[in-house]
């Protein structure tokens, strides 16, 4: 069984602040190259999604 997921548009603006707060966090860390710097703010900005993602579809089990 596939899960359900309940979006709503207003939902959805979650995503953008939280990926650029990830981005941010992450692409924080000093590293060498540019590359990896920009690697890690892809990989922050993919995390901050995912922790939207999981307090959007956590707030209707908490309220």
């Amino acid at each position: 069984m596939l899960p359900i997921f309940h979006f709503n548009l207003y939902d959805l603006t979650l995503f953008l602040p939280m990926a650029v707060a990830g981005a941010l966090l992450v692409g924080g860390i000093p590293v060498a190259t540019r590359s990896t710097r920009y690697g890690l703010r892809a990989a922050g900005a993919v995390a901050g999604a995912l922790v939207a993602l999981l307090v959007v579809e956590a707030l209707p089990v908490l309220v």
